[in-house]
């Protein structure tokens, strides 16, 4: 009896030592980086659509020309900003990206 159960044991473990689990590979893609929203960047509003030469005169007129032009150019600098973020952060997307795709 127990050269029965001797030979049944072996024949298992040789039965399971010649069956090889299957293995499948399957590509998966998950997404690496995403791009976040842009930040608010807010239009300034301007002196001179509101500026009257008869109340303020002249030098009113030109202060909030200066003044305006100082908005702008700090409107431009932040928009220039944001793009030149987004531009970095494209470059380093594909850098991530595998084989290019």
């Amino acid at each position: 009896m127990k050269t029965i159960l001797v030979l049944i044991s072996m024949l298992l473990l040789v039965g399971c030592a010649q069956c090889k689990p299957k293995i499948e590979i399957v590509e998966v893609k998950i997404p690496v980086a995403t791009v976040p929203k842009p930040p608010v960047t807010v239009k300034p509003t301007l002196e001179v659509e509101t500026a009257d030469i008869a109340k303020s005169g002249y030098d009113g007129y030109i202060k909030s020309l200066e003044s305006d032009l100082v908005r702008m150019k700090t409107y431009s600098e932040s928009l220039e900003n944001v793009i030149n973020t987004y531009d970095t952060m494209s470059k380093k997307l594909e850098e991530v990206k595998p084989n290019g795709n």
